[in-house]
Formats: C-alpha cells, structure tokens, sequence
C-alpha cells in the first residue's frame, strides 16, 4: 500500500515531495481508470490506496484527485463518471452521499500575491460534505465550503458559501430555494441492511 502523506499544510511551497505524492497517485489513479467494468474488488483496493480514508463507495471512472492522500470518502454513497477532487487542503464526504456527473470539488487555489503565485505555493481551505447529501452534475464546490447533512444541490450549481442541512440550493451562486421536510428517516441499520440486499454493502 502506497504511504499516505499527513504533513501537507494548506499553505505551502511547491517541492519535490509534493510532485513525487502525486506522481505516484497518478500512476494509481490510471491503473484504477483503465480497470475494466467487472474488476470491482481490483477498484476498491486500489481506491485504499490512493486516499486517505475510504469505506467503500463506489466510484465510476473516471476519477481524478491532486493528493488522494487528503481526500476521505465515508461508505454507501455512489459517485457517478467524472469527478474531480482538487485536494491540497482536507476534503471530506460523509456516508450515502450521491455525487452527479462532472462534479469539482476545489479545495485549491492559488496566491493572490503574484511574487507568491510564481514561486509557486500550494494552498486551499478544506470541504466538508455531510452524510446523505446529494450533488446534482456539473456542480462545482469551491474551498472553505460545508454542506450540510441531508441537503441537495442542484445540477449546475457554483457552491461559493455554507450551505445549511436538510435544504435543497441551487444556483450560481448556489442558494437555498426550500427547506426539506425529511419525515421518518431511515437508522443506520435499517439502511445497511438495505444496501445489503443490493449486494452493496460495506466493503
């Protein structure tokens, strides 16, 4: 298994160890893209690898991330063809959660100093995303941004502030339109044993 890399600040000068952890989180990220669509057991132990905290979501290729290392992933969420994760600062999402296609979650960014930009440094603000959330296609989330458990964002959207829990936003910039009035939520358990039944469950 592949070091994970727990020293990297959200703020730092671009260096040799940082390129070295992302060519090797390269190297795996193509072997699991060019795995074939019935080598499920091949992706999941590839995904162990690459990030810092995974449970077992699946993830369709093609999937890219910057570190791997600062990306955690919870259990019984499925993340569609296409994301990207721009993870130089902590990015984190909760279990069940639903990820569209073409989604970019960007917890990097760049110096607005350019003596800084040209350097280079390294630098972003972390992502939280809650348990069962939903990110509709093509939404992109940018750094510094929560989401709340339970919410739902909409296709399209450009997260630029928190979003609060059981709400569905949508927009650019992404809004709060409703709040969601979730009734009987299933426990823990009861959705296990559901995922069970799927064939789905924890890895």
């Amino acid at each position: 298994m592949a070091d994970k890399l727990t020293d990297f600040s959200t703020r730092r000068l671009i260096d040799q160890a940082l390129i070295d952890h992302q060519m090797e989180r390269r190297e795996l990220l193509y072997e699991f893209n060019h795995s074939r669509p019935g080598e499920h057991q091949k992706r999941r132990d590839l995904l162990k690898q690459i990030l810092g905290h995974y449970e077992g979501t699946h993830i369709e290729p093609p999937f890219r991330c910057d570190m791997g290392s600062q990306l955690s992933i919870g259990k019984g969420g499925f993340i569609n063809y296409g994301l990207i994760v721009l993870d130089i600062a902590p990015v984190s999402i909760g279990n069940h959660v639903l990820i569209g296609p073409n989604v970019q979650l960007c917890a990097a960014s760049h110096p607005i100093l350019l003596s800084e930009r040209v350097q280079p440094f390294a630098c972003g603000d972390p992502i939280q995303v809650g348990n069962h959330v939903w990110i509709g296609a093509g939404s992109i989330v940018l750094g510094g941004i929560s989401i709340g458990e339970n919410t739902v964002i909409g296709a399209g959207s450009m997260v630029t502030q928190d979003i609060p829990p059981n709400v569905v936003a949508v927009g650019n910039p992404c809004r709060v339109i409703r709040t969601i009035e979730q009734g009987d939520i299933p426990t823990e358990a009861e959705i296990q044993a559901l995922y069970q039944t799927l064939g789905v469950g924890d890895d």
